[in-house]
């Protein structure tokens, strides 16, 4: 007999808590997180290149509309061209373009060695050429066919090394006017160096950028607060509360 009462009470204090808990005020703040499309991987290969409307000395011009990385095993040096850097794949002379074809298998070590030239670094200028050679022959060009751009431009690129006008940078959506650089000018043409180009591969699989672009504004709303008071979950719990109307 003597447990009735006590479970009794205890029914009591368990509704009493029930009740208390549901008279205390619940805020809830929304907040707006927006989703990002994750960022693809660098490409291993300048696929993205694009032609425009502009010449230089009658040879067409390409713009970059992504980086393009290179490592070069000899050196160790770590070469990223920046999108946008505008070149002409001629950095063989007129007497060498009639073998090598400036648009042909070479076009991937040119934008390489062009960019090298552009930024000029002092008493580089063999080391670019050299570089030009081993990448031609790492993406395919034939030996001989190789020798001949590099004989080329050891005996005429002299004086296309580190001209100031090459310093340009073109968005290829917006061809009418010249982009500002994206950074300054530097010294060297190697933005790290990686000893036998170890883990370079492994780099640029995550995603790494030597210039990161620069992070989309996004107009997110307000955050939106709701919150319910005890008179709100009574008014629910009538037979005309608001959640019925629903």
């Amino acid at each position: 007999m003597t447990s009735r009462p006590k479970l009794a009470r205890l029914a009591a204090v368990l509704s009493l808590g029930l009740l208390l808990a549901g008279c205390v005020s619940e805020t809830k703040t929304t907040v707006f997180v927006p989703v990002t499309a994750p960022t693809p991987p660098s490409s291993l290969t300048p696929q993205p290149v694009m032609l425009f409307n502009q010449a230089k000395q009658g040879r067409k011009l390409f713009t970059l509309d992504a980086e393009f990385p290179y490592c070069d095993v000899e050196t160790g040096k770590l070469i990223v061209v920046p999108r946008w850097y505008v070149t002409d794949f001629a950095s063989v002379p007129w007497y060498g373009q009639g073998v090598i074809d400036p648009q042909g298998p070479t076009a991937r070590a040119a934008i390489v060695h062009d960019w090298l030239y552009t930024i000029g670094e002092p008493g580089k200028r063999q080391e670019a050429d050299d570089i030009f050679l081993r990448a031609m022959l790492k993406y395919g060009v034939p030996p001989f066919q190789a020798n001949i751009a590099y004989q080329a431009v050891r005996l005429g690129g002299e004086k296309g090394y580190g001209l100031p006008g090459d310093w340009k940078f073109i968005d290829p959506k917006r061809q009418d006017m010249t982009q500002p650089p994206p950074f300054a000018k530097p010294r060297s043409g190697a933005v790290r160096m990686m000893p036998r180009c170890q883990g370079f591969g492994a780099l640029i699989q995550t995603g790494w950028r030597a210039y990161p672009l620069p992070a989309p504004v996004i107009a997110a709303p307000p955050p939106v607060v709701v919150t319910r008071t005890p008179l709100d979950q009574v008014k629910e719990r009538l037979p005309f509360g608001e959640r019925k109307k629903k």
